[in-house]
């Protein structure tokens, strides 16, 4: 993806509450009303990028049959979207 910019979109996300704690998004929501299912969440990862908060969540999900990273940072969510 080189030569490809990115900018930070928050946006809505529907989200599970697992008994054991943890979060899976269901369902994100952009900004224009756009709604978009979230197939499989596979892997979440603490990450550290530029932000109020020490890590950030990224969740490796499946939207659409294609993998995409999502963000939750202090309880924002985020994805990078082309520009």
């Amino acid at each position: 993806m080189m030569g490809q910019t990115r900018r930070k979109q928050y946006v809505e996300v529907n989200v599970d509450h697992k008994i054991d704690g943890s979060i899976e998004p269901q369902k994100i929501t952009l900004c224009g009303g756009q709604t978009f299912p979230v197939d499989k969440v596979k892997k979440v990862m603490k990450v550290a990028i530029l932000s109020e908060f020490p890590t950030t969540s990224r969740y490796t999900v499946v939207v659409k049959g294609k993998e995409t990273f999502l963000y939750e940072d202090g309880g924002k969510w985020f994805v990078e979207m082309k520009t």
